[in-house]
């Protein structure tokens, strides 16, 4: 556990350059290790957005500088251009139907059975640095960080 706290504790410190370079980093790293992943007829690309997506709406809201993280992948995951107010309303619906992405997540987890331990760890990094962007992962974003690494 102290080990998990002091890694939340370094992204939080990091400076800008080295958060975009490692987010960039782990992300291409990530989606080369789902890319020929299906899990419940979703593709890797799908899982990633998901976890993605998960780890921004994990604390309850949305700042504009995660936003601006995870646009460029919304928008080609999604095939359309995604503005703040569309990603706010994404979030209002995942928070309205936790239920079904509560599934998602769960589904996402059974799948880190299957993957190399380097790779959960990188998908783990990049989730632990989307929520970090703010300069602070809170105790939301701590919990569903941890439900991924069990």
């Amino acid at each position: 556990m102290f080990e998990f706290e002091k890694i939340c504790h370094d992204v939080e410190k990091m400076d800008p350059i080295t958060y975009s370079a490692l987010v960039a980093e782990k992300s291409k790293d990530v989606i080369a290790g789902l890319v020929d992943i299906t899990e419940g007829g979703l593709s890797g690309i799908a899982i990633y957005t998901g976890l993605v997506f998960g780890a921004i709406v994990s604390d309850g809201k949305i700042s504009e500088e995660e936003f601006l993280l995870i646009e460029p992948l919304l928008s080609l995951s999604l095939g359309e251009r995604v503005t703040y107010d569309d990603a706010k309303a994404m979030m209002k619906y995942y928070k309205k139907d936790s239920k079904e992405y509560k599934k998602f997540v769960d589904a996402a987890v059974d799948l880190f059975g299957e993957i190399s331990e380097d790779l959960k760890a990188d998908i783990v990094t990049v989730c632990m640095l989307i929520c970090g962007i703010d300069g602070k992962i809170s105790h939301k974003e701590k919990v569903w960080l941890k439900q991924l690494i069990k």
